[in-house]
């Protein structure tokens, strides 16, 4: 993952006023229509801040903003919504926010308004419906662009999701103009307008080279076969035989009925055995209806295996059992996987099975029973227990009324709320797995108690909980139920947001249940909504960014380094230069010019990375002068922030550094290089004297911050 900014590479000063700030104490608002109002920022009366100075940032509570002293803004629907005015006053710096709550109610007109689409690809067909004919329409379309009329067609450029807005304008009888507004995405795509879908799988018949495949479509009629061998086939199940291993492009295009809608759908696999497992199973029957089913493998430790029944049923073990309920001719297969290599062996087999039809008698060890307890309409059921490890247990109830069974959880005992009074049969069934038989048991019963219904009908007030995200970040909303009794709670894990709407910017992979309550004060009762989302989206941690102190005269380049979350570098200087890894580099600049200086950052995995560019001129000149034998040469950086070099020669030499006011920062005497720091210097120009025997020199710098 790599981001690249590009910005203009700018030194500057700036420096704050001290003065004490005055800022606006308020704001107001009135609405000239409807959903249309218009926002006003108080002035500023003392002479200490000057109302030129004072900036005005607007938030609507509805994701817009604006700026300004004064500024209108139209809201799409009723709702409250928390609105914010943040002033700063530019001279002084400083700032503050006042936020007020603005409850939007219905407009008092009668018109109502949607809209319906069809597409041919990129080019959409709207129309507007509503329930005054007269209604005149404006529509945005999502795409920056407009239009009019009840039945506009429109073309996009590009698939993709956009958020379509449809105006609808009425004037009643007594010349009230009204308006409503109604929004919804919609999704635009060139795909299979018949939304034929189709898959294929496949397992090896006998030998390492013969594949059977098996296709599955949800409204395909011919199956036309590619098998990457230059070899073609048909059918939805067909046997393949490649002549020598190796790995192979299959294609398996799916028809529909009219010939009109296909869809191709290519998978590589592998014919031969690329991890040298080998296996086969053999079975026998346990009794009428069971058979059990035996592996041998050269598979290592923990090595799975994964059976087909050919019944629709699957089961995973080495040696498995499995009961069939009826005669035929099942194609039974195992899959042997070695977690190890990532590698797998199908070997399939056809078994014909034969159930026999007539009854038998059982003879169970043990009371059958079935009884049942009741709470009003909560009803609890239990069968007797039998110690027979082979017994099974299923309870089902039935309704008379609407000749519907419904099988509770497997088990030998039961819950079930009726929502409706009458007359119920509660089904017993015993099975033995072990020989094949079973029994049932049934009780007539009649549910007389009606069920309670709270003064809370949430289902008819339609509560709902959706969301939308951008990457690791999830906004959450529930429905406005236009209450004061009313109150909201998402839960997002341990975290709780007491609003109807939340935004959660979750911090690592994986799959999280979020939740949103409703809770009535007025008639206290409550209810929840949970959804289970998967986070696959984590921004890199490793932010590029470094700042340009200086270039001197000879092309030297000195750079500061501001990354943050990175572990290691790469420089590139776009002069035919090698990159560098190092964490600030100072780079040598042959000639002239204006380069792209570009810092890639990488988190600590090396899986992640932004990227970071500045353009610097670079303007080469002499680079140091000659005075009696000694070498003037420049001190580096200037500007700087954290501190600067100067370069005293090879001889010894002694330095002193004056502030704006003459006074003595620092002095000394060394060679080479001397190192000064200035973090904690005020911003400004500084005088540094260097002697060099008989020789004096005296240079400058700025110190920003």
């Amino acid at each position: 993952m790599k981001k690249i900014v590009f910005v203009s590479f700018l030194f500057f000063l700036s420096a704050a006023g001290s003065a004490k700030c005055n800022l606006p104490k308020g704001w107001s608002q009135s609405n000239s229509s409807c959903y249309v109002f218009n926002f006003d920022g108080y002035k500023v009366n003392d002479s200490s801040s000057s109302n030129s100075c004072i900036k005005y940032y607007w938030d609507f509570g509805d994701k817009t903003t604006a700026h300004g002293k004064t500024t209108k803004h139209q809201y799409l629907k009723n709702g409250t919504y928390t609105v914010c005015m943040k002033v700063w006053d530019s001279c002084n710096n400083c700032d503050t926010s006042i936020c007020k709550t603005l409850t939007i109610a219905n407009c008092d007109c009668d018109l109502k308004t949607e809209f319906s689409w069809s597409n041919d690809c990129k080019k959409v067909k709207f129309i507007a419906h509503s329930n005054q004919k007269t209604a005149t329409y404006t529509w945005n379309f999502g795409d920056k662009t407009e239009g009019r009329g009840a039945d506009p067609i429109h073309t996009y450029l590009s698939e993709g999701v956009y958020k379509v807005c449809l105006k609808a304008s009425w004037t009643d009888a007594n010349g009230k103009v009204c308006s409503v507004y109604y929004c919804k995405e919609i999704t635009v795509k060139c795909g299979n307008p018949c939304e034929l879908k189709g898959d294929f799988t496949w397992g090896v018949s006998s030998g390492d080279n013969k594949i059977r495949f098996k296709g599955s479509s949800n409204a395909g009629y011919t199956y036309e076969w590619s098998f990457g061998d230059g070899k073609t086939g048909k059918g939805i199940n067909p046997y393949h035989e490649y002549a020598k291993a190796g790995t192979y492009e299959v294609c398996l295009t799916i028809i529909n009925k009219t010939g009109k809608c296909k869809v191709k759908i290519c998978k590589k696999i592998t014919v031969g055995n690329p991890c040298g497992l080998l296996g086969s199973f053999t079975f026998k029957k346990t009794n009428d209806s069971t058979w059990k089913f035996y592996v041998v493998s050269n598979g290592p430790y923990g090595t799975t295996y994964s059976w087909s029944w050919g019944d629709g049923t699957m089961s995973s073990g080495k040696d498995a059992a499995h009961t069939y309920k009826k005669s035929g001719i099942y194609e039974i297969c195992v899959k042997i996987y070695n977690p190890s290599k990532k590698c797998y062996l199908y070997i399939c087999k056809k078994v014909e099975i034969s159930v026999p039809t007539h009854s038998k008698k059982c003879t169970w060890t043990g009371h059958l029973g079935l009884g049942y307890s009741y709470d009003c309409n909560k009803y609890f059921f239990e069968m007797n227990y039998l110690t027979d490890s082979c017994i099974r247990y299923q309870i089902s109830v039935y309704n008379f009324k609407t000749g519907k069974t419904t099988p509770l959880t497997a088990g030998r005992t039961g819950n079930y709320v009726f929502s409706d009074t009458g007359k119920y049969k509660i089904i017993g069934k015993y099975s033995n797995v072990c020989t094949g038989c079973d029994t049932l048991l049934y009780r007539i019963f009649t549910v007389g108690c009606e069920p309670f219904v709270g003064k809370c009908n949430w289902a008819a007030k339609g509560v709902s909980f959706g969301y939308t995200n951008k990457c690791n970040v999830f906004t959450f909303e529930g429905k406005n139920l236009n209450s004061p009794c009313i109150k909201y709670k998402i839960s997002v894990g341990s975290i709780k947001y007491y609003n109807r709407s939340a935004t959660h910017t979750f911090s690592a992979k994986g799959t999280y249940t979020v939740c949103i309550f409703y809770y009535d004060s007025c008639n206290k009762c409550d209810t929840s909504i949970c959804k289970t989302l998967v986070v696959n989206c984590i921004p890199c941690p490793a932010i590029a960014k470094f700042q340009v102190d200086s270039v001197s005269s000879n092309g030297k380049m000195y750079v500061k380094n501001t990354s943050t979350g990175s572990y290691k570098y790469s420089w590139s200087f776009s002069d035919s230069s090698a990159n560098s890894k190092d964490k600030t580099p100072i780079h040598q600049f042959a000639k002239s010019g204006t380069f792209l200086v570009c810092l890639t950052a990488y988190d600590s995995s090396a899986l992640c990375s932004t990227t970071y560019c500045l353009e610097v001129k670079v303007v080469r000149s002499r680079s140091a002068t000659q005075f009696m034998g000694y070498i003037r040469k420049p001190i580096y950086p200037s500007p700087t922030d954290l501190g600067f070099y100067i370069p005293l020669g090879e001889g010894n030499s002694s330095y002193r550094v004056f502030g704006s006011q003459g006074q003595l920062m620092g002095s000394g005497n060394g060679t080479n290089l001397v190192y000064i720091e200035t973090k904690n210097w005020a911003e400004g120009f500084y005088k540094i004297e260097t002697v060099h025997g008989n020789t004096r020199n005296t240079q400058s710098i700025v110190v920003v911050h």
